[in-house]
């Protein structure tokens, strides 16, 4: 019989049909010819992480406690940045962890608490469900006039509501103690006790700010000492909430209130605590308009804080006679006076904000109000601060790459990836023998 021709799709399907013969043949042949070694080694990178000492522990015995893997769920700001929290929290002399996960079964995040046995090893005591299924913040407060320790969690719920929960563990029973709506919250002793308060924030229908303190006694109920606010027509909301000693001794509580048209605008108020009437009350020394016209800022970024960490809050000032400004519009910067309020000198520091970079330069004292600041004509990209009275050049401050030469220049610090440099007028001489241009950066982060 005379044979078949075998045409073009003919073709074309037997050879797709020898190389998926092929291809599964190379297949079975690299399955069964990896050593084992090599086997385990891929199915190692394939498993989930495991963390080592006392987390990894302690991930190991709550998942057995759960008898399923929990997810760890990490603060997303704040100083305390780990799911893990290791502390004596009852008070005994003896380390506790809180341990703060989601499981399939679980909607909102859980609170765990463990401590060691006999043995060392860790074991689930109790876990409580918390209020929303994200962590924002996660702090360790003393709230109660004892040994105690206790947890402060911030949660985020997905409209972006904040709820607030403190922990308390005592005779191996974890009890929330507080539950509560906030904006924003601090932990600080404000009453002038041995233990701490909490200080809450939070917008009402009104549009005003409250402000209420609450502090804890022994058996860990919560009382309301003081309330008080940003008033509607004045601020539209908090943008932060700072607290410290006075040069009185006082405890003082700053707050900056979003303001002004835009509601972009700062301005601050300063508040006290008075032990005769258990309240917070402005402060004596300025008062509150004088303080807000005094601080009111357009920049939205500058809050206040204690600048030199001395324990005091400075709230900082643009006052227009710091100096004039003559630069392009593409930078910016300006000059600011930080101030505490509660002194009878009330100028801490005088200096140069950059916006973009968020860092300021504390310049000598006495060259305030007789300042101006303008782009440098020698080098690309630096500002000069020279004299309005006789155009003496004092200062030149420039930003260059890490690995710039820094000969004849003051190296301040790194922002951004860049070294921050400055150098000193040829003819400057300082009255100020105390001043440092090498400690004069602070990062405004």
């Amino acid at each position: 019989m005379p044979g078949r021709r075998l045409t073009g799709m003919n073709r074309t399907r037997r050879l797709r049909l020898v190389l998926c013969t092929l291809l599964c043949f190379v297949l079975c042949s690299c399955q069964t010819v990896l050593p084992a070694n090599e086997k385990a080694q891929v199915e190692e990178l394939l498993r989930a992480p495991k963390l080592s000492g006392d987390y990894g522990a302690l991930q190991t015995a709550l998942n057995d406690w759960l008898g399923e893997s929990a997810q760890l769920k990490y603060p997303i700001q704040g100083e305390l940045l780990s799911p893990f929290v290791l502390q004596d929290l009852d008070g005994d002399g003896q380390q506790d962890a809180a341990v703060l996960y989601t499981t399939a079964q679980t909607a909102n995040v859980c609170v765990a608490i463990l401590q060691r046995d006999d043995a060392g090893s860790w074991q689930v005591r109790q876990s409580v469900e918390g209020l929303a299924e994200t962590v924002e913040n996660v702090s360790l407060a003393q709230l109660q006039d004892t040994d105690s320790c206790q947890l402060v969690v911030g949660y985020t719920a997905a409209q972006n509501d904040h709820y607030l929960a403190v922990y308390s563990y005592q005779k191996g029973t974890l009890s929330t103690i507080l539950e509560q709506q906030y904006e924003q919250y601090l932990v600080e002793n404000i009453t002038g006790g041995s233990s701490q308060d909490l200080i809450l924030m939070s917008t009402q229908e009104d549009g005003s700010v409250q402000i209420e303190l609450l502090t804890a006694d022994r058996e860990g109920s919560f009382r309301q000492v003081a309330v008080n606010g940003l008033s509607a027509d004045k601020f539209s909301g908090c943008a932060s909430v700072a607290a410290g000693a006075g040069a009185d001794g006082r405890h003082y509580l700053v707050l900056d209130g979003w303001t002004g048209i835009s509601g972009n605008n700062l301005a601050s108020v300063l508040l006290c605590y008075d032990e005769t009437s258990q309240q917070m009350v402005p402060a004596t020394r300025i008062s509150s308009q004088r303080l807000y016209n005094a601080s009111l800022r357009n920049v939205p970024t500058l809050v206040s804080r204690d600048l030199d960490g001395d324990g005091i809050v400075e709230i900082p000032t643009q006052p227009d006679e710091a100096g004039l400004l003559n630069l392009s519009q593409s930078r910016r910067m300006d000059f600011i006076v930080w101030m505490d309020y509660t002194s009878s000198h009330p100028e801490k520091s005088f200096g140069l904000l950059d916006e973009e970079t968020n860092c300021y330069i504390e310049l000598p004292a006495e060259w305030e109000g007789n300042l101006k600041l303008t782009d440098s004509e020698e080098f690309d990209g630096a500002v000069e601060l020279r004299t309005v009275d006789e155009d003496q050049l004092v200062l030149t401050v420039r930003l260059a790459r890490t690995s710039a030469n820094s000969t004849g220049w003051t190296r301040l610090g790194v922002v951004a990836s860049r070294q921050v440099q400055a150098r000193m007028g040829p003819d400057v001489l300082l009255s100020d023998t105390n001043y440092r241009l090498s400690k004069a950066l602070y990062l405004l982060n």
